[in-house]
């Protein structure tokens, strides 16, 4: 199977070396935690390239199709040798999430507004690459207050917690905000049937990040609380309590929050993990290859065909970030992705398909009593969906033919 070739440029010039090994850094591993500003480390072999100074603009591309994996900015340079005749480099750069981190904005005060509209102000002012159309505007007040010479990833940074959401950078280098409703009602991006699932994965699950009993505080000074509680966890998994001081201003906005994060948070998930893709290997064709090299964070990827003993069979998984290792023959993509419950807002009658009658969907589910409600796997048909990939047909009756077993 014949890989992607990867390019490097150097402020948008394309540039000749030897990489001997390249570790690129996308999104986050929590979907918890607010990412971190993408990284890229490239360990070379030979003549360091013209142009590669502190500060110049560094980007990685996967062709055919000029796939973007890296955006961002020089940082570090190292130069050693092999030998006296054979010299080797490493050259580290950073997304523009990072400048944000170093770049203080103004003093004048921010008015009161919605967490998306200060998380793009803030972005704005750092003078860092953006794209209104992908940003999202927010849905939650927040209290005016000073920036105080702040950096503006703080200022950012405390917006989106307010607000249920987070500041992350595309692979393209633009830097964005994902508030609260984001992930409402996503299309699939691609499916992952048990063919493409590499023999690593792995489920885990645990209490890290569970709250099933919750109080947000609000207004000025945080002195005002909001709470709210689920009930049936408390009774299944004791109480996980859990407060947040925030700046949102009104009392309906912080029941709002703290609703949220017990929709999210109040039930342990599992964790999909391990899942490496070596895209050398003859088992990832060149349509896989293609739609992993193409995901982003929050695609949703509706992966199928598990062995039995999984928690499940199916699930529909978000893209929260990823690793990928490029050395001379190989390339490896470490996905990391959360349970689609776990980040997805609650559900709004009219995000589900058409198609779908209340009486079918769960016997005895009440509306009032939903969390959280993912596109059908049956929605998106593929290789028995809902069927274990250890399942085997010797094992059936004889008297069931193709045709007609259903799967149960």
């Amino acid at each position: 199977m014949s890989l992607p070739d990867a390019i490097v440029e150097i402020e948008g010039a394309a540039v000749e070396c030897d990489v001997l090994r390249a570790v690129i850094r996308h999104g986050r591993d929590d979907p918890s935690s607010h990412p971190e500003a993408d990284s890229a480390v490239l360990d070379l072999i030979g003549v360091m390239p013209a142009g590669a100074t502190i500060g110049a603009g560094l980007a990685v591309y996967a062709m055919p199709g000029r796939i973007p994996r890296f955006a961002g900015r020089i940082t570090d340079v190292r130069i050693g040798f092999e030998s006296v005749d054979l010299a080797n480099g490493t050259l580290i750069a950073v997304g523009e999430l990072a400048d944000m981190g170093r770049r203080v904005i103004g003093a004048t005060p921010y008015p009161a507004e919605v967490d998306g509209a200060r998380v793009n102000r803030a972005i704005v002012a750092a003078g860092v690459a953006t794209d209104p159309i992908r940003s999202d505007p927010g849905y939650l007040g927040v209290l005016a207050r000073d920036v105080d010479a702040q950096p503006a990833l703080a200022v950012a940074t405390d917006a989106a917690t307010d607000g249920g959401g987070f500041v992350w950078q595309a692979t393209d280098g633009a830097v964005l905000y994902a508030d609260a409703f984001h992930r409402r009602a996503p299309a699939v991006a691609f499916s992952l049937v048990a063919c493409d699932l590499p023999v690593s994965l792995a489920w885990m699950q645990g209490l890290e990040g569970m709250a099933n009993n919750v109080d947000v505080r609000y207004g000025p000074g945080a002195t005002a609380a909001k709470h709210a509680e689920d009930a049936a966890s408390i009774a299944t998994y004791g109480t996980h309590a859990a407060s947040l001081s925030t700046r949102i201003e009104s009392a309906s906005d912080a029941q709002e929050r703290a609703n949220l994060i017990v929709v999210r948070q109040s039930t342990p998930a599992w964790t999909l993990a391990s899942l490496r893709f070596a895209l050398e290997s003859p088992a990832v064709d060149p349509a896989l290859t293609s739609q992993l090299l193409g995901a982003e964070i929050h695609d949703l990827i509706n992966v199928t065909g598990m062995p039995a003993g999984s928690p499940m069979t199916a699930a529909m998984v978000f893209v929260e970030g990823w690793t990928e290792t490029l050395t001379p023959g190989a390339w490896a993509l470490d996905l990391s992705v959360s349970d689609y419950c776990r980040t997805a807002p609650a559900p709004q009658w009219d995000d589900v398909a058409p198609g779908w009658l209340w009486d079918g969907i769960s016997p005895g589910m009440t509306w009032d009593s939903i969390s959280c409600l993912p596109p059908y796997v049956s929605d998106y048909p593929g290789r028995w969906v809902d069927v274990a990939a250890s399942q085997r047909w010797d094992t059936l009756e004889p008297s069931i033919q193709w045709d007609q077993w259903t799967g149960a």
